[in-house]
């Protein structure tokens, strides 16, 4: 049977732990709640699904599935954490090096804007709304995710968090003079995820 891709990587991470038959029969009975979900939600936009059939509902499948092998939340959250976990840290240098190119990283949140309103459109189920910034910053909130609203809907919302902290992971150290800071978010109980990403020049010492 052909994985879901994300299924794919936390098959890997559980064969660290299980060996590979215990893993692929978890992987395998994941793979066909997946299907099931995208059955169930076959009405989801174009715009949704780049988000529910991509990462949100693979990753319920797999924590249902693990709940029912009999693994408590704390231990079938963490494998849905640490696969998102060791994906962002493969993107970081990628990312780090793209930021070092010229002008890139002083333009950096004006980009990240124009990137999140194409990526995170209200089509697929997000709102924003805009905060004042300063010169060389950008700040957004994010007042409904349709993360947290499929969490919710198939009673996981304690898998949420992952989502977010693959977030920090990935934008927390870009680059020197690029500050990242994010206080709250819905997958950590909070009513919105605040985002302020800010270009701060460096100064070389005298």
């Amino acid at each position: 049977m052909r994985f879901h891709r994300v299924i794919h990587g936390i098959f890997q991470i559980l064969k660290e732990d299980y060996g590979l038959l215990e893993a692929k029969m978890i992987a395998g009975k994941a793979q066909g709640r997946y299907l099931g979900l995208c059955r169930e939600n076959k009405d989801d936009s174009k715009q949704k699904r780049a988000h529910t059939f991509s990462r949100i509902y693979p990753c319920i499948a797999m924590y249902q599935t693990l709940r029912a092998h009999g693994l408590n939340p704390e231990q079938a959250q963490y494998y849905i954490h640490e696969y998102f976990q060791r994906f962002s840290m493969k993107l970081v240098p990628l990312m780090q090096w793209s930021a070092s190119l010229p002008h890139v990283a002083e333009n950096h949140p004006s980009l990240f804007m124009k990137i999140s309103k194409m990526a995170f459109p209200p089509e697929a189920g997000f709102s924003y709304e805009f905060p004042e910034h300063k010169e060389n910053q950008i700040r957004f909130n994010i007042t409904r995710c349709p993360y947290m609203d499929a969490c919710m809907k198939y009673q996981c919302p304690e898998i949420c968090r992952a989502f977010c902290d693959s977030d920090d992971t990935a934008y927390g150290n870009l680059h020197s003079s690029l500050h990242w800071k994010r206080t709250q978010t819905i997958g950590r109980g909070a009513e919105y995820c605040d985002f302020m990403i800010e270009y701060e020049k460096e100064t070389n010492a005298s």
